[in-house]
């Protein structure tokens, strides 16, 4: 038998070790415990909540609608969930497969003979009849509670989502509706006496909090983005390309049984200054510093990490300078963190660091941000700037520093979860300190 090579062996056995860090065990009492929390806010009415539909043709694995799957755990594509306050009954319609669907994907929820009894529901229904149930169960409510201001999903936040929305609207060609906004159309059709009101405040504070349950799958997906991180720092070198970087980290995190938590961004030279750049196609140069924006998404929930580093080795004297703001103004924020600190105070502390290393400018420029919140989307829920932190919350401290004349960018990103006490940086395993970076980048990554 072939011997592994000791860096790839060495990345195995970190895999092992992340991989046996937390329970796995599905616990319906966990999410009847969610739909207590948000039964308690709707006591007067119905609400409706909408699954995921099935991927298009992009080979990526069907990822359910957060709001759906946090108060149901269930992760098949287009189903609907119905909440009545007034009962507080839960009922999830669902599509029955063909005989040859069943022999193409796999039975569905309905297929499934316990599937109401796992996942804690009062009733399982076919899709066919959520029409009807809906208009009997709006006789007797004085609310209809729908998700106006859109779901979110694993990379976009519910204003990205909606922005997306509007640009199809505006479309010369489709000026269509979302089939979101389809639906609650005509449920509000079936009901048109009842006053409607968003989900999606009442939803913001729910999912903002992290229960136990839910930080264990923090840290886990912290634990396997940070290990992905730091394998695609080791080795960089001139001439490479930024896929290789890239490459590197999905190893890590597919071998730890995870997935993308959004398309990585591995920019280098010029291309760190589009924020979302995706094309991860260039070939690296001397000089250049290399950036790594990379998260995984472990049982729905992700983690955000981005990392800056110098491709030759060794900081520019300007580099240097950028990345010592940054690094400085991460440290400040993650210590200041706990319950009742707000988004703006925590603005207000980086302003203080960027004005003394003479970078108040830039700052300003890129609005003082310095994050944002972290959970089964990468851009998760918010509950507003000013709204105090909370244990339980999860936040991506995210001070960068743009410098455009020069086509230089720096960045630093950490998923920390704010404790009782202070806080916890669920990502820092990756070095940020400049000589730890340095040693790492003169070690092998994998396939090296």
């Amino acid at each position: 038998m072939n011997r592994l090579r000791p860096a790839i062996w060495g990345v195995l056995v970190l895999v092992c070790a992340i991989g046996t860090s937390a329970e796995e065990t599905f616990k319906k009492e966990e999410f009847a415990g969610r739909r207590a929390r948000l039964f308690d806010q709707i006591s007067d009415g119905i609400a409706v909540f909408f699954g995921a539909e099935e991927n298009g043709p992009s080979p990526v694995k069907f990822r359910q609608a957060p709001d759906f799957f946090y108060l149901t755990g269930i992760d098949v594509p287009g189903a609907v969930l119905v909440m009545n306050g007034q009962t507080r009954e839960t009922v999830v319609f669902a599509n029955k497969r063909s005989p040859d669907q069943i022999a193409f994907v796999g039975p569905g929820l309905l297929e499934i003979g316990d599937a109401q009894q796992r996942y804690g529901l009062d009733r399982l229904v076919p899709l066919e009849q959520v029409n009807a149930f809906l208009s009997a169960q709006a006789a007797g409510a004085r609310h209809l509670y729908l998700p106006l201001s859109l779901d979110d999903n694993l990379q976009q936040s519910r204003g990205e989502v909606r922005q997306a929305d509007i640009q199809m609207m505006d479309h010369p060609l489709y000026r269509a509706l979302s089939p979101m906004r389809q639906a609650m159309d005509h449920i509000r059709s079936l009901a048109p006496q009842l006053p409607v009101a968003d989900l999606g405040p009442m939803m913001a504070r729910l999912r903002s909090v992290k229960t136990p349950y839910e930080i264990e799958r923090m840290r886990r997906a912290g634990a396997i983005g940070a290990a992905s991180v730091k394998e695609a720092i080791k080795g960089t070198r001139p001439g490479e390309y930024e896929y290789e970087i890239q490459a590197a980290a999905h190893f890590v995190t597919t071998s730890a049984g995870a997935g993308l938590a959004f398309t990585p961004i591995a920019a280098s030279g010029p291309n760190t200054m589009a924020f979302h750049y995706e094309a991860n196609n260039r070939r690296m140069l001397a000089g250049d510093v290399v950036l790594l924006d990379y998260g995984a998404d472990y049982d729905y929930y992700t983690s955000d990490i981005t990392r800056t580093w110098p491709v030759s080795g060794r900081f520019t004297p300007e580099q240097e300078q950028m990345y010592r703001c940054v690094l400085e103004a991460s440290k400040a924020i993650i210590a200041m963190m706990r319950p009742g600190v707000t988004i703006t105070q925590m603005r207000d502390a980086g302003l203080t660091i960027y004005r003394r290393h003479g970078f108040e400018k830039e700052y300003e420029e890129g609005g003082r941000y310095v994050g944002h919140y972290v959970g089964m989307s990468v851009h998760d829920v918010n509950p507003g700037a000013d709204v105090p932190l909370q244990a339980g919350a999860t936040f991506n401290v995210e001070p960068m520093l743009t410098l455009k004349d020069r086509k230089i960018h720096m960045r630093l990103e950490d998923s920390v979860l704010v404790t009782k006490n202070g806080s916890e940086n669920l990502t820092r395993d990756v070095p940020v300190e400049i000589d730890e970076i340095y040693s790492l980048i003169e070690q092998k990554r994998i396939g090296q």
